[in-house]
């Protein structure tokens, strides 16, 4: 007789299934490497932690100094759930120009300007924060955009519209190909003319809080707060033991 398969610890799926699709949740459930798994446990229940001033300088390693409560956390938005983050419209100027120069049509430049998806997105009152999450690998963002330059671009769009400052991190596996890759190219973006480079179709570039982290240091962190956040019915025993399998805690 066929058995079925354990499916992984995932917070509260009906929840899950709302916010991000039956097809996404059901990978979450089924991909023991997923990255939407470790998003979805992790910084649903943050939000809901008890003592928001305390969460607000948890988040500090994320989003800089300057975030503070309250804190909003929201998942997966940006694509299909508000709000839009989408290229400015420089720069979808700028691919069009390059893409004539070569030949190209409106056509090719469609996946360009489609609207980006961030992970996480934290809101506090000064600071809008962006939060990429990958694993052992990088990934790129639209049209072979580097994903990082991309989300930058987008957040630099909804700071502006919220009247806010921005802050891009991105969370990495510790000793992959992925994490010296991307924590080289965070140091880099640092630097204003390497920033203003990699954005040429902006005539300035504000400031942006730029940090990178460690799924091990997230979670834990994530860990150590567990008394404080509301996590009735949830498997969490399963999932310290999923996160301790992958190497993560």
């Amino acid at each position: 007789m066929l058995t079925r398969k354990r499916t992984n610890p995932l917070f509260h799926p009906d929840a899950f299934r709302l916010i991000a699709g039956e097809e996404r949740a059901q990978r979450a459930l089924d991909d023991d490497d997923s990255i939407d798994l470790l998003v979805w446990n992790v910084f649903s229940t943050l939000e809901h932690h008890s003592d928001q001033r305390w969460l607000a300088g948890r988040l500090q390693q994320l989003g800089g100094p300057a975030v503070r409560e309250p804190i909003r956390i929201s998942l997966f938005t940006g694509g299909e759930r508000e709000p839009r983050l989408v290229p400015p419209a420089s720069y979808i100027a700028y691919v069009r120009e390059r893409a004539q120069a070569v030949g190209g049509d409106d056509a090719s430049v469609a996946e360009f300007a489609a609207p980006v998806t961030a992970p996480v997105r934290i809101e506090s009152p000064d600071v809008v924060t962006l939060v990429d999450a990958v694993g052992d690998r990088t990934h790129l963002g639209h049209g072979g955009r580097e994903r990082l330059v991309e989300l930058i671009d987008v957040g630099l769009e909804q700071a502006r519209r919220t009247g806010k400052t921005l802050a891009v991190a991105v969370i990495y596996t510790s000793r992959s190909t992925a994490a010296s890759a991307l924590s080289a190219r965070v140091n880099a973006l640092r630097n204003e003319a390497t920033l203003a480079a990699a954005l040429p179709h902006r005539r300035t570039v504000p400031p942006v809080v730029l940090r990178e982290m460690s799924w091990q240091q997230l979670l834990r962190i994530w860990q150590s707060e567990l008394p404080y956040l509301d996590l009735q019915g949830a498997p969490v025993k399963a999932f310290l033991a999923h996160c301790r399998d992958r190497g993560l805690l």
